[in-house]
């Protein structure tokens, strides 16, 4: 009878554990930009059914939950959670890095709970992030090519361009300060063939965006760029916002305001704004891809080097596959109007904003 009592307490426990094993979770977290991306290529590794809670539309944290068993066989009827809070390239990777929790929504509640992520989009290779991370650290994929474009109000008439020197110069020289009772103005539109004499506002991202980060890489800038944001109407000096969304604002609502922005943000403020050419050459996928136009990053996914389990790695993996996809590249609207599919590269770049060499010859 003792031994009976003493079994089937530990007969339960193993059920337990079997049971707790037999869900996967992963928390998914980094690339603003990439974002809508991460969404909508999670949602379609689910079987029809799942549920999902928060915001499952791009914006902020959400949660998806259900089975993946025809997107990943060898998961059966698993149940499966995917948790997915951004932040930006940077802090992502450092977040996934020094697994520090994010802010993530729970399934069925609607509750938040701070969880350690498991995975990180990243615009940016891990070195260049603040602070530089060791790229052994992960397991790295590249999963599509980022381009970012220079985009003024339409206000600043005149201006149609924008070369290398004069992006430097504008990241430390915009807008208008104070020194003591005198006021000192920084580049004029003029300076860029606008127009106005008035001055140009730069408005950015903040450091750990993999936005800023690439731009400045490109453009070979170094140390801490004059940014500015609306603040009530009125143009402050800022460290930058942390999502393209609120930069874009920022362009639209000002007539004297540039910033960078990926292609969904300018698109978003058409009626008010619009993309300017660097280095004489117009944005276009084909200039990116020939390599002709040198404002473009790749998008990364990483993870823990060994950090994950076989079911999170078979999750991984099939995220991986679905972004990739040539036709989801080519053809899908979500991604040809924010990204250029990389299997048509003809160039390649092995750090940010780094030499580019030819695939070709």
């Amino acid at each position: 009878m003792k031994l009976n009592k003493v079994l089937v307490p530990l007969v339960g426990a193993s059920l337990l554990t079997i049971g707790a094993q037999a869900q996967v979770n992963v928390t998914i977290t980094g690339s603003t930009a990439f974002r809508s991306i991460a969404f909508d290529r999670v949602q379609s590794l689910f079987d029809a059914g799942y549920s999902t809670a928060g915001d499952v539309v791009g914006t902020g944290p959400g949660t998806f939950s259900g089975t993946m068993s025809n997107a990943i066989p060898s998961l059966h009827n698993t149940p499966v959670t995917v948790r997915l809070s951004f932040s930006g390239s940077g802090a992502g990777m450092l977040a996934v890095d020094q697994s520090t929790p994010v802010p993530t929504v729970n399934p069925g509640t609607g509750t938040t709970n701070n969880l350690v992520p498991d995975l990180a989009f990243s615009d940016v290779f891990p070195e260049s992030a603040t602070p530089s991370i060791n790229g052994a650290d992960f397991d790295q994929d590249i999963v599509g090519v980022i381009p970012f474009v220079f985009t003024k109000n339409n206000a600043l008439t005149g201006i149609t361009n924008i070369t290398k020197e004069q992006a430097v110069l504008l990241m430390t020289s915009s807008g208008v300060v104070t020194n003591g009772a005198s006021l000192i103005p920084g580049m004029p539109a003029s300076f860029l063939s606008g127009t106005s004499t008035n001055p140009i506002y730069l408005t950015g991202r903040d450091s750990g965006s993999g936005t800023r980060i690439t731009v400045q890489k490109c453009i070979s800038f170094t140390g801490t760029p004059r940014l500015w944001g609306l603040n009530a109407g009125n143009l402050l000096l800022t460290n930058g916002y942390s999502s393209g969304g609120n930069e874009r604002v920022a362009i639209a609502n000002n007539t004297n305001v540039i910033g960078y922005l990926g292609l969904a943000d300018t698109a978003a403020i058409a009626a008010s704004a619009s993309a300017i050419g660097y280095q004489g050459i117009p944005f276009s996928a084909a200039g990116v891809q020939n390599g002709m136009y040198p404002l473009w990053g790749y998008e990364h996914l990483v993870n823990r080097a060994g950090g994950m389990s076989a079911n999170q790695v078979a999750i991984r993996n099939a995220l991986i596959a679905a972004i990739t996809n040539q036709g989801y590249q080519t053809t899908n609207t979500l991604y040809t109007a924010n990204f250029v599919d990389q299997a048509n590269m003809k160039v390649t770049r092995g750090t940010d904003g780094g030499t580019i060499t030819s695939l070709n010859f």
